[in-house]
């Protein structure tokens, strides 16, 4: 490996060891808080030779499913209208923050435990994002009902489901944890 490529890789390990250290497990609470830094001192467009958009959250990288997770369900939503590339720079905080003023809530840019408490009942509410759930939720063969955008019993039942198969708590609301295990699942 040339100096310069071992000098950027051992600098993204490190972010990447730091971020997942200080991340809780995805599955087994809803109390994972993302924390916004700056990684502008790292240049990492020599690893490469083309960009390629994410679309689908990497895996093993708890914090980064979490952040390419909420972005996903802030765009759903209105408040998210950058590249959904599970990076938690300052347009994600800037989303963050502005849905946490809407919903009168701590405004610091974190993604929490309160903001994911205050997201999920809006993401339940939201037709064409229960439709589109309804309809993975029929790919992985855990829901048989109409594909109607109404987060009703039957669509309750199959993120119960859901749940139960990823071992984390069956409440049947779209947390953090279960929208990170859905998008594993399908």
């Amino acid at each position: 490996m040339r100096p310069v490529r071992m000098i950027i890789a051992v600098g993204l390990l490190a972010l990447v060891g730091a971020a997942c250290s200080s991340a809780e497990p995805v599955a087994s609470t809803t109390s994972t808080t993302v924390v916004f830094t700056s990684t502008s001192s790292v240049d990492t467009t020599s690893t490469t030779s083309s960009s390629t958009t994410t679309t689908s959250p990497p895996p093993s990288l708890g914090a980064t499913a979490t952040i390419f997770r909420v972005q996903q369900d802030l765009a759903a939503l209105g408040f998210f209208d950058g590249q959904i590339d599970g990076i938690a720079g300052e347009e994600t905080q800037a989303a963050l923050k502005a849905f946490q003023t809407q919903q009168g809530i701590g405004a610091d840019g974190e993604f929490g435990p309160v903001t994911d408490a205050a997201l999920f009942p809006l993401l339940m509410k939201d037709k064409a994002y229960v439709e589109e759930l309804q309809e993975t939720l029929t790919e992985i063969g855990l829901y048989t009902g109409p594909i109607d955008g109404d987060y009703g019993k039957g669509t309750r039942a199959a993120v119960e489901k859901l749940q139960g198969s990823c071992e984390i708590e069956q409440t049947g609301d779209i947390d953090i944890a279960t929208r990170i295990c859905l998008d594993e699942a399908a």
